[in-house]
């Protein structure tokens, strides 16, 4: 299948609902823009970046993973994750708290390291990565600031570009630092998206983070197969059902798993 195939594929696939996507795709043969410049809740996908931020500050040494933070109840929010459901459980290392953001969007572990990394330090380096229209203008789980307009946004396009500065060689992350994030996002839990048709596929690699809130579902992804790599970003909102989202997301996730394996 060539590129210029997969993307005819792709508008076919969601031609009923394509105001409702979002998709950028990066390949050694071209790239897919759909809608992909169009700002969009970011949901967990903003989580990425954090996780960009964090390992930028390993690199400098203004952060170590194996210090200890305690987290006291007060700090601990719902919604996705398990650091506010565990019995008596406060202290961790800040790289569990990379990994519990990462591999099952533990919204508390998000927090603390956003407020140890800074909000605005982290949309000055993802603008430095060249993601201009990404935005973390609150905490998760924050309603407050959410019925108050403050909201995180990103776009397909910044999200894929971020994918290849963990993916590639460039000059913001060290070789060490990118082995070390694909393979936390190699670990992600949630697998009903683009990993959907083929996260026991021992013939193509996934390394990837998913987003989703009411009517949002999101999947970021760096794919590897038959010595190709692949990086896309499907953002998707505006749903009644996301069951339906999440079918599309799947089968857009089986498209690119044929054109990279053929």
């Amino acid at each position: 299948m060539s590129l210029a195939k997969l993307e005819s594929a792709l508008l076919s696939l969601i031609n009923d609902d394509r105001e409702n996507f979002s998709i950028a795709v990066h390949t050694d043969e071209g790239n897919i823009n759909i809608n992909a410049d169009k700002p969009r809740q970011s949901a967990s996908l903003a989580k990425l970046f954090i996780l960009a931020k964090v390992y930028e500050q390993v690199e400098t040494g203004s952060l170590l993973l194996d210090k200890l933070v305690y987290i006291d109840s007060k700090k601990m929010v719902g919604g996705s994750g398990v650091i506010s459901y565990l019995t008596n459980c406060h202290v961790y290392s800040y790289q569990n708290l990379v990994e519990l953001m990462t591999i099952v969007s533990d919204n508390t572990a998000s927090n603390i390291l956003l407020e140890t990394i800074g909000a605005e330090q982290t949309n000055q380096f993802a603008r430095k990565l060249g993601c201009s229209n990404t935005n973390l203008g609150r905490n998760f789980m924050d309603q407050v600031s959410r019925m108050d307009g403050f909201e995180n946004v990103t776009t397909a396009c910044d999200v894929c570009n971020l994918l290849t500065h963990f993916s590639r060689e460039n000059g913001f992350f060290t070789e060490n630092s990118r082995r070390n994030i694909k393979k936390i996002l190699g670990n992600q839990q949630f697998n009903s998206k683009l990993s959907s048709y083929h996260q026991y596929d021992s013939t193509i690699k996934i390394y990837h983070k998913t987003g989703e809130l009411q009517g949002v579902e999101h999947d970021a992804a760096i794919m590897e197969a038959n010595g190709n790599t692949m990086e896309v970003a499907v953002l998707t909102e505006g749903w009644s059902n996301n069951g339906m989202a999440q079918y599309y997301l799947a089968e857009i996730g089986r498209m690119l798993r044929n054109y990279l394996v053929s």
